[in-house]
């Protein structure tokens, strides 16, 4: 298996997903500062653009993802790549992933 080149962390964030598509709610897996992976019924073909809004735990402010773009689809499960982010969410995401008690992912 190739070693992926940024660390990945598992979540449970709930999240809403949004496109020209549909809308729909999924479940964020894992995360990293590039993307992550999103457990949804919501259809996903490779390719699709999505609108992310994460809702974070505790009383951290919900995370925006203007631009998610599908790299990957298995089952109810798929990859996104962070394309575009809203006003200051890519700073608030790599603040959180680099506090103190979050783990990467084995």
């Amino acid at each position: 298996m190739q070693e992926r080149g940024r660390p990945r962390i598992e979540v449970n964030y709930p999240v809403t997903l949004s496109s020209e598509g549909g809308n729909g709610t999924g479940t964020l897996t894992n995360l990293t500062i590039t993307g992550g992976e999103i457990e949804s019924d919501l259809p996903a073909p490779i390719g699709a653009h999505f609108r992310v809004h994460i809702q974070l735990s505790g009383a951290r402010s919900p995370i925006d993802i203007a631009i998610a773009t599908v790299r990957w689809q298995r089952d109810h499960r798929f990859g996104v790549e962070f394309v575009r982010f809203e006003d200051n969410a890519k700073a608030q995401l790599q603040q959180m992933l680099n506090q103190s008690d979050v783990s990467p992912a084995s």
